[in-house]
């Protein structure tokens, strides 16, 4: 989903004041803060949201050598070509949660200055799949490993269904589930209802997303201002992987596949 216009606080991000960001904070856990489609409205998605961001951040500060990439492209025609990562960041500006629950803030640890967005992803195989490429964009080089902050009831789908569509080595892929609270609405339950019918269903007989008409639906319609990524020019070793639409695995050599 998509933040709506960004908090707009008289102080500056980097001076704000505790009343300010408690401020921000009630305004961002607010549904009408988002976009939000019907079905995923009253089930915590903003607290959801907050929740993965500030993980992705948690864990970009244990390891200093990482880099953090908030994914989602313009996905939203009434919103106007803004992007969900790019939205993403400046709700971490917005919050400061940059420091957030750090006592003592190492100045040589700056999470900010280590995290990058992916703006042309439409569905969660892209989004991980596009990251891949956007870390290569930035560094120079592949990642080494992988760890992906979302929801808990989609690790099955990206641990067994997308990062296999990609060949990544298990041993370096790692998933951190986080959920809101079930007094936002969240019912875990209902929700891996949705993703085994919705998601991972589809995504089982067509990994890579290209072949269902479900699937391709949905990269249609989250594609509203037809965007499209510029991957296979930065990241020439994955331009095959990238226009794979094949039933069967990938049959050809990856950077990572050594």
């Amino acid at each position: 989903p998509i933040s709506k216009t960004p908090y707009d606080s008289d102080c500056d991000t980097a001076s704000t004041t505790k009343a300010a960001t408690t401020e921000a904070s009630n305004y961002f856990e607010n549904e009408s803060a988002w976009y939000l489609l019907p079905y995923q409205r009253e089930q915590g998605l903003p607290q959801a949201i907050l929740g993965h961001i500030q993980a992705g951040i948690d864990l970009a500060r244990e390891d200093r050598k990482s880099l953090l990439i908030f994914s989602g492209g313009e996905t939203r025609a009434s919103m106007g070509p803004i992007t969900e990562g790019a939205s993403y960041f400046r709700v971490s500006d917005a919050l400061n949660l940059w420091d957030k629950g750090v006592q003592d803030v190492d100045v040589s640890n700056n999470v900010r200055a280590r995290t990058a967005t992916e703006e042309f992803a439409t569905d969660s195989f892209e989004n991980l799949m596009f990251s891949i490429c956007r870390f290569k964009e930035i560094t120079g080089s592949y990642p080494q490993k992988i760890t992906v902050a979302s929801f808990s009831f989609k690790q099955t789908r990206f641990e067994s269904l997308h990062a296999r569509a990609l060949k990544w080595p298990v041993e370096q892929f790692n998933y951190v589930g986080v959920d809101p609270p079930p007094e936002t609405g969240f019912s875990l339950e209902r929700s891996e209802q949705g993703e085994r019918e919705n998601a991972a269903k589809p995504f089982e007989t067509d990994l890579y997303g290209c072949n269902s008409p479900v699937l391709q639906k949905k990269r249609l319609d989250r594609n509203p201002f037809h965007r499209t990524a510029p991957y296979e020019l930065s990241c020439p070793e994955m331009k095959d992987l990238l226009h794979w639409c094949g039933s069967d695995l990938f049959p050809g050599s990856l950077p990572w596949s050594n």
